[in-house]
């Protein structure tokens, strides 16, 4: 069987299509078993070739005799996307617990192409920003503190001290972005660590358009391990994460305990396939009401 789209034919596959709905917020093996049933549909027609709106059609119709609310979900896939826009997904999170590899894969299942990380808004601002006026922009969040004088503080940790300064610059352009994303109704993701909780404007943060989420990655070993590997590939440029393992350590409990002060959603990302399942889900929560029969 072939399927005609825009860009010509193509043989219907299954895996295809469940590609196609890991986009509506549900897990790697359900959009297969899915993907599976609604096959059988599809070839029951008896027809050779198909149109994709009529693949999408079949899907639907299927969804909507197992789970109303994804069948929902599946038809403003197909038929009016741009009516979730604008949409601006926040991810904070300490360096090497995986933010950008998700919000590559979370990039390409809802067809966002405007990722951008918040060290990308810290370097703009250290081009037009000096260090003797700003120090603490111009060095790694975990290790900021080391151009500051922190003794004033003594009941916070030095990493916390100087990762909270220079995070209070950079949401300045955080801001900025996501003030300019809401006027052009974009569909955007903005990732990294200065995404502290608390710290952006309120009246930014509870916009229906923008969608705070804290990453956080549990199992010290798993943490390890990426910093490890980050570090082999950054090995031209010196960075040593694992000597300053216990400083990102420490600003992750600090955004941790911050997003619980302020009723930031906390997902997990020990296993990345299951983090995105649930920041799927609380995206489409967030644009799509549940459905009531």
């Amino acid at each position: 069987m072939t399927v005609s789209t825009k860009s010509g034919d193509i043989p219907f596959s299954a895996g295809y299509l469940a590609a196609a709905l890991l986009g509506i917020g549900i897990s790697y093996e359900t959009a297969y078993l899915n993907a599976f049933s609604i096959s059988k549909l599809v070839v029951g027609t008896g027809k050779d070739r198909l149109t994709s709106a009529e693949i999408m059609d079949i899907t639907i119709n299927w969804y909507g005799k197992h789970d109303k609310e994804l069948a929902e979900r599946v038809k403003i896939m197909t038929e009016d996307f741009n009516s979730i826009k604008p949409l601006i997904i926040l991810l904070g999170g300490v360096t090497g617990i995986g933010k950008s590899t998700i919000s590559q894969v979370l990039g390409e299942r809802l067809g966002i192409k405007s990722i951008i990380g918040t060290d990308l808004i810290r370097e703009l601002l250290r081009v037009t920003i000096s260090k003797d006026l700003m120090p603490s922009l111009h060095t790694s969040s975990y290790i900021a503190y080391e151009q500051l004088d922190t003794s004033f503080m003594p009941a916070l940790a030095e990493s916390i001290v100087g990762f909270e300064e220079q995070a209070r610059f950079v949401v300045v352009g955080i801001e900025a972005a996501i003030e300019r994303a809401i006027h052009d109704n974009e569909l955007m993701v903005i990732e990294g660590v200065h995404l502290v909780p608390g710290l952006i404007k309120s009246q930014i943060v509870k916009n229906d358009c923008v969608l705070q989420i804290q990453l956080h990655l549990e199992d010290e070993n798993i943490h390890r391990s990426r910093l490890k590997r980050r570090e082999g590939k950054s090995h031209n440029r010196g960075t040593s994460y694992s000597q300053y393992f216990d400083n990102i350590r420490e600003i992750q409990q600090y955004l941790h305990d911050q997003a619980i002060k302020h009723d930031i959603p906390i997902i997990t990302v020990d296993e990345d396939e299951k983090a995105l399942a649930l920041i799927m889900k609380r995206i489409w929560k967030s644009k799509v009401p549940s459905v009531v029969e």
